[in-house]
Parts: C-alpha cells; sequence; structure tokens
C-alpha cells in the first residue's frame, strides 16, 4: 500500500510573502517593480528617468535591482496622490457646476428683461 500524500494548498500571498527582517535588503527587478503597480515595463523605466520613480541601487549591465522598500514607498505615495488628486478634481468640479448654474440663471434674467 502506498502512502498517502497530502499537500497543503498555498495561497498567492503565501507563497510571494516576503519575511519582514528582508523587506530593507530585498531588491527586485524593473519588471517587478513595474508588475506590482500593474505598469509596463517601459512605464516603469521613463519613471525612474525622469526621477519620480526610485533610482536603482544595483546598476549594471543585465542586473539593475531596487529595494523592496524603496518600490513599496513609491506605490504608496503614488496611490495616496492618485486620491488626492481625485479630492481636488470632484471640488473643481462642483465649483463649475455652481458657476455655471449661476451663469444659467444670469442669462434667464437677461432674457427675461430684454424680451419685456
Amino acid at each position: 500500500m502506498r502512502p498517502t500524500v497530502t499537500i497543503k494548498p498555498v495561497s498567492p500571498s503565501e507563497a510571494c510573502a516576503l519575511p519582514a527582517h528582508l523587506a530593507d535588503i530585498a531588491l527586485v527587478d524593473a519588471a517587478t517593480c513595474a508588475a506590482t503597480g500593474g505598469m509596463s515595463l517601459s512605464w516603469w523605466h521613463d519613471e525612474v528617468k525622469e526621477g519620480r520613480a526610485p533610482q536603482p541601487v544595483i546598476r549594471k549591465p543585465r542586473c539593475t535591482r531596487w529595494r523592496v522598500a524603496d518600490v513599496r514607498a513609491f506605490w504608496l505615495e503614488l496611490a495616496t496622490q492618485v486620491q488626492r488628486d481625485a479630492s481636488a478634481a470632484e471640488a473643481v468640479k462642483a465649483q463649475a457646476k455652481k458657476a455655471s448654474a449661476a451663469a444659467r440663471v444670469k442669462r434667464a434674467a437677461a432674457t427675461a428683461c430684454a424680451g419685456q
């Protein structure tokens, strides 16, 4: 009789989990940096070139790497910035609606006065 082997399923988050004591020194490549935020590799390289994304800590031929902690901080800041931009856009939209409504009332009053 053969022994029974049971395989415990591993969730994707457990499979890719990074131990806390390695987070400060772990290094990743550009493809991983871009994939973390769901962006393309060329987008990531453009962000690095423009100085918006963190600079690599290792830059050698065929071996360019970024610190996981730096990449994580970049994506957190970008997400926060997007939320702030969305809030600002909502405020501008509300102000524009008020101005549009006021202009509509003013035009209606001017038309009513001209028609009398």
